[in-house]
């Protein structure tokens, strides 16, 4: 199998490793390329250069101070690419694509995550990769790949347990000052929410979920264990801070929770759900937006993002019949 990645370029960069559009077509190798017009953001953490020299470092340095296993490397690179990683001896043309779509990733990145590096085989479904989010690099759609495991030689997973899926996380911390990543293994949620909080301006989280009008009641919603499992027995509320993302979801609800960072703070944690007083709460990246899973058993009485819930609208064009009654139209 090639470690290549199939990619769209809007402004006809050629490239053969990274993709800027989950349902893109193959760009065609010998057709004319189009000039770049790409401009870095000068306020950008770092040129494409520096972020895939820096990035191939820590991923070496992880394997070299064995902060990550080889496993944890599936999270991020393709199948082939795996043995060099977990031996530190990774190269940067493994993540050196082409610098236009990377320069767009990175001031996308900025104010809001960037899935830039697709771990695909046909090009309209993603298994997983690199994102950027606000200089850090998360690995995409780990809750979506770790929950039920990845099938096939290009990019296998195993399935992680509930222990797993909060404290097992792969991730790069950028340090502006140092101008270097360090890599870290588990939850990102402090720092993915420090970059919420700087966005929002506020001292509550804001976040939101798309719904059906039946699991607009918490009741309802915590009665059965969902398809979003964490385990065997633990479901998962999910939301995010993308207002548009949710109202994409909703069917036709939209729920508004606005969350103090205290009762937040106390929920990171990889701790079993029945040591704790407080159900933990899992954050990552999938795609280009934060998702945030408040973890629940079947039949709880409480839960962080329903028990915050300070608003709910009804996407109009979505409802059928009474739907358009349940609350005012979303904006």
């Amino acid at each position: 199998m090639f470690s290549i990645l199939t990619l769209a370029l809007a402004v006809g960069c050629k490239s053969r490793d990274f993709n800027g559009e989950l349902r893109g077509k193959m760009s065609n190798p010998d057709a004319k390329q189009s000039p770049c017009l790409e401009i870095i953001n000068p306020k950008a953490p770092y040129t494409p250069e520096i972020f895939v020299e820096q990035l191939t470092s820590a991923m070496n340095q992880a394997a070299a101070g064995k902060i990550f296993e080889k496993e944890n490397f599936r999270d991020m690179l393709f199948a082939d690419d795996i043995e060099s990683a977990a031996r530190g001896t990774l190269k940067q043309d493994i993540l050196r694509g082409d610098s236009c779509s990377l320069v767009r990733a990175i001031n996308e990145s900025m104010s809001k995550p960037s899935h830039f590096y697709w771990l695909t085989g046909n090009g309209r479904t993603s298994s997983g990769g690199l994102a950027i989010y606000k200089g850090d690099v998360f690995a995409e759609g780990f809750y979506r790949n770790r929950a039920a495991g990845v099938e096939g030689s290009l990019f296998p997973r195993r399935r992680y347990n509930q222990e797993e899926l909060l404290g097992r996380q792969p991730w790069f911390e950028w340090n502006s000052q140092s101008k270097k990543f360090s890599p870290r293994l588990g939850s990102p949620a402090t720092r993915i929410l420090t970059h919420i909080s700087s966005e929002q301006g506020s001292n509550a989280f804001t976040l939101y979920r798309g719904t059906n009008s039946k699991y607009t009641d918490k009741g309802a919603a915590l009665a059965t264990l969902n398809s979003f499992p964490f385990g065997v027995n633990t479901g998962g509320i999910f939301s995010t801070s993308s207002y548009e993302k949710a109202k994409g979801w909703a069917n036709p609800v939209l729920l508004t929770s606005r969350i103090n960072p205290k009762i937040l703070q106390d929920a990171f944690t990889s701790q079993k759900m029945e040591n704790r007083k407080t159900a933990p709460v899992y954050v990552g990246i999938e795609f280009d937006y934060v998702e945030i899973a408040f973890l629940y058993s079947p039949g709880d009485q409480e839960n962080i993002f329903f028990d915050n819930v300070t608003s709910k609208c009804v996407v109009s064009e979505k409802a059928q019949g009474s739907e358009a009654s349940l609350a005012a139209s979303c904006r």
